[in-house]
């Protein structure tokens, strides 16, 4: 897949330069301080199916059989 080119802002990759060595900082700094990866990212990501909404999205999308008589 072909990389999208945006127009970007003059002056914003310095600011994303310094945001993004904030962020490292911050990083380092959370580690440092005994900090584990599950709190610095937020633990995982759980979600739990709905059924009903799931099912009835499967049968929206079965194959059409038109019976001749």
């Amino acid at each position: 897949m072909a990389k999208v080119k945006r127009h970007r802002v003059k002056g914003s990759e310095r600011i994303m330069e310094n945001i993004r060595a904030q962020r490292g900082l911050d990083r380092k700094r959370h580690f440092e301080q005994g900090g584990t990866l599950v709190e610095w990212m937020g633990g995982p990501r759980t979600k739990t199916k709905n059924q009903k909404a799931w099912d009835n999205k499967r049968l929206g999308r079965k194959k059409v059989v038109i019976r001749e008589r």
